[in-house]
C-alpha cells in the first residue's frame, strides 16, 4: 500500500511538472526563457553630434526586471536622470541636466541586469556617443586668412549651424565701422553690409558669447580677423610663356611668380606620368584648367609674400632639387587666385 501511495505521489509530481513545462512553452515567449540581450540603443554606438538634451533608449530581447536593470546601467561621465519604461523591454534614460558638450559619453550595462525570469544579461553591453561640438565659423567672404580684399560691399560669415540673432546682432563689430553698416542673419549665415573705404584695414570680432539658435551653446572663444580693402583685385601668375617649366636635374628649382594683393602662396607639387604630362602640355585650355592629378602631392608648403598694397610684386618659389621626371605644381592663395604649371626635369 505504501508503494502504491509513493507511486501516486511521483506520478502526480511528474504530471504537475509536465503541466508547468507545457505552460512555459505555450504561454511564455521563447525569448523570455533565454539570457536577455540588448537589441537596440539610441543614440547608436559611435554616434556623433548628439544633442545635449537627447534621451537614451535601450530595448532588450526579453521583459526585464526593472529595478535590477536600472541598477546595472552606468553612464560616464555621470549624469543625473530618470528611467522611464515604455514597457518591460524598453527603457529610456532622461537626463535631468544637459549632457556636457563636445564630450564622448560611455553607456555600460553590466550582467547584473536581469530578465523578469531572473536570467542575467547575456553579455556586458558598452556603447559610446559624442555630443554636439560648440558652434564655429566654417567659412567667410573674405576668407578668414585673406589679408587683401578688393573693396567689398559686404562681409559674409557662415557658421556650422543656425545662430541666435539676439546673441549676434550688434555684438559683432567691425573696426573702423563702415558707413551705413547693417547686419542680417539668415540661419547660419551672417551678412554685414556697408561702404568699406579703400586702402583701409578692418578688424571683425565675433564675441565668445555668441550662441546657436537651438541649444544656446556659445562659441566659447572670440573669432577675430583682419583684412585690408584694396583698390585693385588680387591676381597671381607663375611667370612662364607656356605651360611647361623646364629644369635640369639635381639643380635647386626656383619658380618665378608675380602677384598683386596676395598675402601667402600655398604650393602643392605632384609627380605625374609622362602620359598625363603630354596630354596636358598641348590640351585645350578647358581641359588643362580642369586637370586634377589622381595621386596625392609629394610636397606641400606655404610661403608668406612680400606684397605691398596695390603693387605688382615678383617673388621666386623654391621647389628644391628634383629627380628626372614630370611634375605638376599648383599654387593657391588665401585671396582666391591661383595658377598651375607642368614641370619637366631632365
Amino acid at each position: 500500500m505504501s508503494r502504491q501511495r509513493s507511486l501516486v505521489v511521483v506520478l502526480l509530481a511528474l504530471s504537475l511538472l509536465l503541466i508547468a513545462v507545457t505552460f512555459l512553452f505555450n504561454f511564455v515567449p521563447f525569448a523570455a526563457l533565454q539570457a536577455p540581450r540588448v537589441m537596440y540603443v539610441e543614440p547608436a554606438n559611435n554616434a556623433i553630434e548628439i544633442a545635449p538634451t537627447a534621451l537614451i533608449t535601450i530595448t532588450f530581447s526579453a521583459p526585464m526586471d526593472r529595478l535590477e536593470t536600472e541598477n546595472s546601467i552606468r553612464l560616464q561621465p555621470r549624469v543625473a536622470g530618470n528611467f522611464i519604461w515604455r514597457d518591460d523591454q524598453t527603457v529610456t534614460f532622461a537626463p535631468r541636466t544637459r549632457f556636457p558638450i563636445s564630450t564622448t559619453l560611455t553607456l555600460n550595462i553590466s550582467t547584473n541586469a536581469r530578465s523578469r525570469l531572473q536570467q542575467p544579461l547575456q553579455n556586458e553591453f558598452v556603447s559610446r556617443f559624442t555630443t554636439l561640438s560648440r558652434p564655429y565659423v566654417t567659412s567667410s567672404t573674405p576668407a578668414l586668412d585673406a589679408q587683401f580684399v578688393y573693396i567689398p560691399n559686404q562681409v559674409t560669415i557662415t557658421f556650422n549651424r543656425a545662430m541666435d540673432a539676439k546673441m549676434l546682432g550688434d555684438n559683432v563689430t567691425i573696426e573702423p565701422p563702415p558707413q551705413n553698416l547693417s547686419r542680417e542673419l539668415d540661419g547660419n549665415t551672417l551678412t554685414l553690409r556697408g561702404f568699406f573705404e579703400p586702402r583701409t584695414r578692418y578688424q571683425i570680432t565675433i564675441p565668445a558669447s555668441a550662441s546657436d539658435a537651438e541649444y544656446g551653446i556659445e562659441l566659447g572663444r572670440a573669432y577675430v580677423w583682419s583684412f585690408t580693402a584694396a583698390s585693385q583685385y588680387p591676381n597671381f601668375s607663375i611667370l612662364n610663356r607656356g605651360r611647361v617649366l623646364k629644369f635640369p636635374a639635381k639643380d635647386s628649382v626656383e619658380t618665378p611668380t608675380q602677384f598683386t594683393n596676395v598675402s601667402r602662396l600655398d604650393a602643392a607639387l605632384y609627380a605625374i606620368s609622362r602620359a598625363e604630362f603630354d596630354a596636358n602640355a598641348n590640351a585645350l585650355f578647358e581641359t588643362w584648367y580642369a586637370f586634377r592629378p589622381a595621386s596625392a602631392p609629394i610636397k606641400t608648403w606655404s610661403v608668406t609674400t612680400n606684397a605691398q598694397l596695390d603693387q605688382y610684386t615678383q617673388q621666386k618659389i623654391n621647389l628644391g632639387a628634383l629627380p628626372v621626371g614630370t611634375y605638376y605644381i599648383k599654387i593657391k592663395t588665401p585671396e582666391g587666385v591661383s595658377d598651375a604649371q607642368l614641370v619637366l626635369v631632365e
